[in-house]
């Protein structure tokens, strides 16, 4: 590896000198399918070109192929003069303006695209040809894999300015898109040696008609729920069998899993022989979305508390000579759904512009980008160090309050803008009981409670240039405050409610009772915040009957505060 070209480079760049040619560091606004566009700055090319970055993602959920017409394969998919052939004519000026806008500040424009996603009246047409049994569009049919390369050469033959492609197989989503109708191509758990065959004939077929007939670039993400993304033994199996490209990049989530602070770093990273960009999510979905602090820069960077004592690659930092590091991917805002919704998106830009600009110069220490940025935003020098404190401070008080460093997690009781009850955090109550951790995961709680405590007392302190700047710093604080006591009372009712129905546990009923009065007031100051502060986020919700997007309906589970509710009556407060 000494000798090679690469590993040069990387000594120079890690000198403060240029990064390679072929490294790429590039944003994404990730916009809630569905819903309105986010509003953010990172939508502005201009805004990304002056962060550093040298490549933006487009994605809308409009995706490039439903630009296309199919006239040359068959004209009774787009008639000229219909409705839909308009919608896709009009979408064509939009990407082109998209790219025209991201060249005019030197990026590249990249478009997110899921595969499989194809229009309606084609899938009526070759139904019996390209769909299975259940109706699904497949790529077990020949058919289907015809009309993949047609469309690839028609995507470029209409659209020559396009810099590439990032190509995403774990999900699919056709919200946006009234003509067109899609589902993942891959079935891993049926066919699991067939879903390997999948991804290799994919990625050649696109390494072909991309990569090599058109010298644009392919991104292709591992992004899946349990088998390419984290096993290193899928990872191998599929990308040993596909050859390397100068044009060709992986991309993978830092997180061997999703976006949650107790997975640990990916265990594909640096594996095989395909160049890697690192996928890292700025606007937490799973932690709160920037409604309060949360610093997660660092962590990405030289590794967070809980992977202390774990074999590396634990981190970036780790990984950042590796020959097959090729950059860095920001989701600068984006992930998930629904709310929390901010007018402030201080601590996403926060996370974005330390990521890249670390991205741009692995050798810079992270401390030392942080105070650029507390300077770019007029944080005073004297109060610099408390700015500083609580940003760090957020990311231990949010593994504690939403997490956990002592017991099984079920990752998702907490996310977006809900506070799950009872039926989501089951399993870890079941954990904590059989451990006998049931004071230790209580005082974790507490302890979060009292970071966010500090971090509202520090963002006291902080002064700032710019006064709006200063005062958000201080709701959002105060927010994080609120809304982590809120879910400790939560955890002390419901912890000690379902071990009292469910294990015979003795409880102090008094404690409980007080507990959910707490809890009652805290909510009580919660939304006379949110009303007093124009700046203050949209809030969370504990009774999922009020959530929009159907949380309550997909999984079966209520809200925190429906099983406050229940409580109430076992303990003789209704």
């Amino acid at each position: 590896m000494a000798g090679d070209l690469f590993t040069r480079r990387i000594f120079l760049y890690l000198q403060g000198q240029s990064v390679p040619q072929d490294y790429i560091v590039m944003d994404m606004v990730h916009h809630n399918p569905g819903e309105p566009m986010t509003e953010t700055s990172f939508r502005e090319p201009a805004k990304l070109a002056a962060y550093g970055y040298n490549g933006m993602v487009i994605n809308e959920f409009k995706f490039p192929q439903c630009a296309l017409t199919f006239d040359k394969f068959d004209k009774r998919i787009f008639p000229k003069g219909s409705e839909e052939r308009e919608w896709a004519l009009s979408l064509q000026k939009e990407i082109r303006q998209q790219i025209r806008d991201c060249h005019k500040q030197g990026l590249k424009c990249y478009y997110f695209t899921d595969i499989i996603v194809l229009p309606k009246r084609l899938v009526e047409l070759y139904k019996s040809e390209i769909c299975d049994e259940s109706g699904k569009i497949s790529f077990r049919k020949e058919k289907t894999w015809e009309i993949h390369r047609l469309m690839l050469r028609e995507l470029f033959n209409t659209f020559p300015e396009m810099d590439g492609l990032v190509i995403r197989t774990g999900e699919t989503y056709t919200h946006n898109i009234p003509y067109h109708m899609g589902n993942g191509p891959v079935d891993y758990k049926k066919a699991y040696d067939e879903s390997i065959q999948t991804h290799i004939r994919l990625m050649n077929l696109l390494r072909e008609e991309v990569c090599v007939r058109r010298n644009k670039q392919i991104i292709y993400r591992t992004w899946d729920f349990g088998f390419f993304h984290i096993r290193p033994d899928y990872y191998m199996a599929v990308t040993e069998q596909v050859p390397v490209h100068p044009n060709l990049y992986i991309a993978i989530k830092h997180t061997n899993g999703d976006y949650f602070r107790t997975y640990p770093f990916n265990k594909t990273l640096t594996l095989g022989k395909h160049k890697q960009i690192v996928e890292v999510q700025c606007q937490r979905e799973y932690e709160g979305k920037g409604a309060y602090p949360n610093y997660i820069a660092a962590g990405v960077i030289d590794g967070f508390e809980e992977y202390k004592g774990k074999p590396t690659p634990r981190c970036l930092n780790d990984i950042k000579t590796d020959s097959l590091f090729r950059g860095v991917w920001t989701w600068s805002r984006g992930g998930g759904w629904s709310g929390p919704f901010l007018k402030n998106e201080l601590w996403c830009d926060l996370n974005a512009y330390v990521m890249s600009k670390w991205a741009q110069n692995p050798s810079r220490p992270e401390a030392e980008i942080f105070d650029e940025y507390a300077d770019k935003i007029g944080i005073t020098p004297e109060t610099r160090p408390y700015f500083r404190r609580l940003s760090l401070l957020s990311a231990d008080a949010i593994i504690r309050g939403r997490g956990s460093l002592i017991h099984k997690l079920a990752a998702t009781w907490t996310r977006d803008e809900i506070i799950g009850g009872v039926p989501r955090q089951r399993s870890m109550f079941d954990d904590i009981y059989q451990k006998n951790l049931v004071e230790e995961a209580l005082y974790e709680k507490k302890l979060a409670t009292a970071l966010w405590q500090e971090i509202e007392d520090l963002a006291q302190r902080v002064r700032c240039s710019d006064t709006a700047t200063e005062h958000y710093i201080r709701t959002s604080a105060r927010y994080g405050y609120l809304l982590y006591a809120i879910m400790e009372q939560g955890w002390i009712i419901n912890l000690r409610g379902y071990l009292y129905e469910t294990k015979q546990y003795p409880v102090d009923q008094s404690a409980i009772r007080l507990a959910i009065e707490k809890y009652d007031a805290l909510w009580k100051e919660f939304r006379k915040f949110k009303d007093r502060n124009t700046d203050c986020a949209t809030l969370y919700f504990d009774h999922l009957g009020e959530y929009t997007y159907g949380y309550n309906a997909q999984t079966g589970a209520n809200g925190m505060g429906d099983s406050v509710d229940h409580y109430r009556k076992v303990f003789g407060m209704e």
